[in-house]
């Protein structure tokens, strides 16, 4: 009886309509149809996703050697260029047969040295030859491998080579035999070759010649069958003309490709089909080179495809039995129980941050998902706090270092400023000293008064003109200061105290040192997109590349370095108080002067041209 219940209680909500038997049964059986249709349809097309498979690793490795043949006939146009650029190659094409014999001599060792550093291990090049109209001939052992009775002017190639429009550039020969070398030549004599050539021209733009380069058919196959899937592909190139040119069967270079579908590889860049080639079903896939005229092809047997797929069908269908059964565990197990309570903790978790970082306590029916929305919420308080704290934090270091930058400067200034009112009160004018004291005063009273956070663009323009007065009595008014002003307008607009004095201070100090001649200070006042454009320029002595570098890197950091804090401590202070997308910007050459951009908030009104100097 005791067994009995137990069955009741564990088949009850089963019996029922309930939303456990009603979710169990639908996601169950529907994912046991998935399944069993996923798997059946998977063991039918094992091949056809092999097929694909195989097609998709020859286009990647087709692609791997179509680049390597590209980089290397790159190397060989490095080669072939070298030559045709070469005075003595030039000399030779163009007047051989009317130069001296001394003159000869020197252009042919100059050759010879030249041919001399070429290396056939590092690249396609077998040989490069210099073929002229005038029956000049050189290679690079110096025609010591060349029949000497051979009419090069006579071959199809170097016809082609001549007669290829002027300014083309490369020109691709194709296949030809080499029957141009001694018997002597195992390796090349009467082998086939692939060439590519650069013509020369005389001062009338009429061809002269032309330097060859011969590519080693073994090297270019050697790139292939590297990159070759299985040991029943073979990848080959082909011209335009279908003829095959590259192939790790020598006795099928020159052979002319004719089988059903060959046509397919003029339609697309690249592309595979299926096609019977010597009474074998293959799957041919077609692959550009990037050099115009030649393809890549590869020939993969498809019962060597369909012999790997057998293996797979077994382990398909051991997998299909196998996910059957799982699915059924777990979709009883975990399905109800869980997903809904994650749901919407997963859900609370996206909606986090999209208005606020305040998170909505939930009950997630499950005391693990409810402790963590817990914690969750408490690490979302604290995070939160950390901010405010880090933002309060940097305000008040930004302002600890404006503070200090003042007390930097102010009794070293001051200091210099009485020694010239003494100087100026003995030797000089009252008007000057009086006018000096006003100066100082307003100085001293702007940068130490009590005032809100932001001051007009006005009352800074205003600091700077007493700060350069005093400046140029102490250098004889070797300092001219100009302003333009494009609205007035503008000098209404609000920013925060103290941003261009220290620039100008900094101009004064690193563009003219101790000793300004005619130094000029010009401040422009703009109206541009995003607010106000105040640009600061001198006529100093600017930076190095290096310096301006340094700079940069100064204004870009979050932390600065030691005893860095004019120019770095106005663009932190302009950030943090009107956004990221403000502050400065600088621009300057060695010996031309320093441009700085402040870019303040602003409203941009109708621009009206205005100038002021001010000596």
């Amino acid at each position: 009886m005791h067994m009995e219940d137990r069955i009741a209680a564990l088949l009850r909500p089963l019996l029922r309509k309930t939303m456990i038997r009603h979710v169990l049964f639908s996601y169950l059986g529907l994912n046991l149809l998935l399944l069993f249709l996923l798997g059946a349809v998977s063991i039918r097309d094992s091949s056809a996703t092999l097929t694909e498979e195989v097609t998709k690793a020859s286009y990647r490795v087709m692609e791997q050697a179509a680049l390597g043949f590209r980089f290397n006939l790159e190397e060989a146009k490095r080669t072939l260029a070298g030559f045709a650029g070469h005075p003595s190659v030039v000399q030779m094409l163009r007047a051989g047969d009317r130069l001296p014999v001394e003159e000869k001599l020197l252009h042919e060792r100059n050759i010879s040295d030249l041919a001399f550093g070429v290396s056939s291990f590092q690249s396609l090049v077998s040989d490069i030859l210099i073929l002229g109209r005038n029956g000049y001939v050189n290679n690079l052992d110096g025609r010591k491998s060349l029949r000497w009775d051979y009419p090069f002017g006579d071959q199809p190639w170097f016809k082609a080579a001549l007669s290829a429009p002027q300014g083309s550039g490369f020109v691709t020969l194709g296949l030809h035999t080499q029957n141009y070398y001694v018997s002597s030549a195992l390796s090349r004599a009467n082998t086939s070759v692939l060439s590519i050539a650069l013509p020369l021209a005389d001062g009338g733009r009429e061809p002269v010649g032309a330097v060859i380069a011969n590519l080693d058919l073994k090297k270019i196959n050697g790139l292939f069958e590297r990159s070759s899937y299985g040991n029943g592909e073979q990848i080959f190139m082909v011209d335009a003309n279908r003829t095959v040119i590259v192939h790790k069967d020598s006795g099928a270079i020159g052979r002319t490709l004719d089988f059903p579908e060959i046509g397919r590889i003029e339609q697309g860049e690249s592309g595979s089909f299926f096609s019977e080639i010597d009474g074998k079903e293959q799957l041919v896939i077609y692959q550009p080179t990037g050099v115009d005229g030649l393809r890549l092809l590869s020939t993969v047997p498809m019962s060597e495809i369909r012999g790997q797929a057998d293996p797979l069908r077994a382990k398909l269908t051991g997998i299909l039995y196998g996910c059957l059964l799982l699915n059924a565990l777990v979709s009883i197990l975990l399905t109800v129980r869980l997903s809904r309570p994650f749901s919407r903790l997963l859900h609370t978790l996206d909606s986090l941050g999209e208005d606020s970082l305040y998170v909505v306590p939930k009950n997630y029916k499950y005391l693990e998902l409810n402790l963590i929305g817990q914690k969750f919420k408490e690490l979302v308080g604290r995070i939160e706090q950390l901010v405010k704290m880090n933002y309060s934090s940097q305000i008040a270091l930004q302002e600890a270092r404006w503070k200090t930058l003042q007390s930097q400067i102010q009794p070293h200034f001051l200091f210099n400023t009485l020694q010239l009112l003494q100087t100026e009160i003995v030797c000089g004018s009252a008007a000057d000293s009086n006018r000096i004291i006003l100066a100082l005063s307003s100085l001293l009273r702007y940068s130490m008064q009590r005032s809100p956070g932001t001051v007009t663009l006005q009352e800074e323009l205003e600091n700077v003109r007493d700060y350069l007065f005093i400046l140029a009595k102490k250098y004889d008014n070797r300092i001219r200061f100009v302003s333009h002003i494009e609205d007035p307008a503008l000098l209404e607009g609000r920013t925060i105290k103290l941003i261009l004095q220290p620039l100008v201070e900094n101009a004064i100090l690193h563009g003219f040192r101790e000793n300004p001649v005619d130094a000029e200070i010009h401040i422009r006042v703009a109206a541009v997109k995003k607010g106000i454009l105040v640009t600061i320029t001198d006529n100093g002595c600017g930076m190095s590349w290096e310096r301006r570098r340094w700079v940069g890197q100064q204004l870009s950091e979050e932390e600065m370095e030691s005893g860095s804090i004019g120019m770095r401590n106005v663009d932190r202070r302009i950030k943090l108080s009107c956004g990221p997308e403000y502050g400065l910007r600088v621009r300057s050459t060695s010996g031309g002067g320093t441009r700085i951009h402040v870019l303040l908030p602003g409203g941009a009104g109708p621009v009206h041209e205005k100038g002021e100097c001010v000596s």
